[in-house]
């Protein structure tokens, strides 16, 4: 059976007891005439409504905000939180992310790309479908793209397929697509920053923008809300002239040749957070759980305002190594692109040395929107050759790089999911 266009005429309807839970009514003028039909207020007419019953209620988690990568190309990226408003079971069959000017599909994710785009929340193995029970929820992250900034669209709209197990109630089919959740484009540009490390081969690790990162993938929930901090954040480790992450024992920390690298600031700006009490963790181990607060998941940090274009912004150093935040900066101080803010470590949430570091729009690590940035200069050494590759410089083998792949000086770009460049703080 093909999808269906569901639309509720502008007449009083009830839904069905138990099956949406509310009562679905259009409001009447004195005259009894429904919405779009009669006149309100002794004779202005009332606006005409068309009333659609969508029962996956939807909602974008941020205005998206572009930002070139180094594939060249404007990258889009955002969560889209699904809502079943009825009592039963729903499959979602696809997610499609429509430029509102066009009507052109810029995204579309259907059967396993749309289960490794997205989670039922309280569930960790989505089986071989996405499917919600009455009332349960799921992200999708979207990663749309368009070749330049002149093809973004200045609204998007998304179209969701869905398959009940059963006609929820007579105003619903058992298969449908429903136009949901649209979001204007941002025109803000993503901030210029400096790189806040130095050399050569270093990879990036868990960052934007196509895989579900365990950042990407981080919905974070603080305050009685969502928070999606790390959507753009990257865990940098150097890889050496071997191209391997370390060099000896994984659990011995001498075995980084990269550890306590200095971590510099991206920007001119002021230091609104210092944090640096906590030890670092062994390599190859995770911390116990219940044993560090929300406060200490970033372990030793700094976090830096600056402004640029108008708009604040923060940057968040993490996993620093301990006494090297003290070392160098303190709270109040004023701080210069290429500033040493600390030492790179091992502290906090991790297993092996790294920096963490994310763009956010307050001082808040976790409870904050993630932003994009772009590196004002970094050369693109190239990108590992997938997971495989990745798994294996875990255990200590070469990093493969996928064979004639992009490569070169970049400009205004940020660096995306497995890629290793060579990057250039201030000077």
């Amino acid at each position: 059976m093909s999808a269906t266009r569901v639309r509720m005429p502008g007449r009083r309807v009830a839904a069905a007891a138990g099956a949406l839970g509310i009562v679905l009514a259009a409001w009447t003028g004195q005259d009894g005439g429904g919405i779009g039909g009669g006149e309100v207020d002794g004779g202005e007419e009332a606006a005409v409504v068309e009333e659609v019953l969508t029962p996956i209620v939807a909602s974008v988690s941020t205005e998206p905000t572009p930002v070139t990568g180094t594939d060249g190309r404007m990258h889009l990226a955002y969560e889209l939180l699904l809502i079943n408003a009825t009592t039963t079971e729903a499959t979602i069959d696809s997610v499609q992310a429509v430029g509102g000017e066009t009507d052109e599909v810029l995204e579309e994710y259907a059967g396993d790309d749309l289960l490794s785009h997205s989670r039922v929340v309280g569930e960790q193995d989505t089986g071989t479908t996405v499917e919600l029970r009455g009332g349960q929820a799921a992200f999708v992250w979207l990663d749309v793209t368009v070749g330049n900034r002149e093809a973004l669209p200045e609204v998007l709209r998304h179209e969701i397929a869905v398959t009940f197990t059963e006609a929820p109630n007579p105003l619903l089919p058992a298969q449908l697509t429903e136009t949901v959740a649209q979001t204007p484009v941002s025109d803000t540009p993503a901030p210029v920053i400096a790189s806040p490390l130095d050399g050569s081969n270093w990879l990036t690790g868990n960052g934007c923008c196509a895989e579900v990162s365990p950042h990407r993938g981080a919905a974070n929930p603080i305050n009685g809300q969502y928070f999606f901090a790390e959507r753009f954040a990257i865990d940098w480790v150097q890889l050496d002239e071997d191209m391997q992450i370390f060099d000896g024992e994984p659990t011995e920390m001498s075995s980084y040749a990269y550890y306590d690298a200095p971590v510099h600031a991206v920007a001119d700006g002021t230091i609104v957070a210092v944090v640096d009490h906590i030890q670092d963790q062994p390599p190859g181990s995770n911390p116990a759980p219940g044993t560090l607060q929300v406060t200490e998941f970033g372990g030793n940090h700094v976090v830096q305002r600056f402004e640029q274009n108008g708009h604040t912004y923060y940057a968040f150093y993490a996993h620093l190594a301990p006494g090297s935040a003290n070392e160098y900066v303190e709270v109040g101080q004023e701080v210069d692109a290429g500033d040493q803010v600390g030492r790179l470590g091992n502290s906090g949430n991790t297993d092996s040395p790294h920096l963490h570091f994310h763009v956010m729009d307050s001082h808040n690590p976790l409870a904050s929107n993630g932003l994009p940035f772009v590196l004002e200069s970094q050369k693109l050494v190239g990108t590992a050759a997938g997971e495989d590759a990745l798994e294996a410089a875990l255990e200590g083998e070469p990093l493969q790089l996928t064979p004639a792949g992009p490569s070169g000086e970049r400009e205004d770009q940020m660096p995306l999911m497995l890629d290793v460049t060579d990057l250039r703080p201030a000077t």
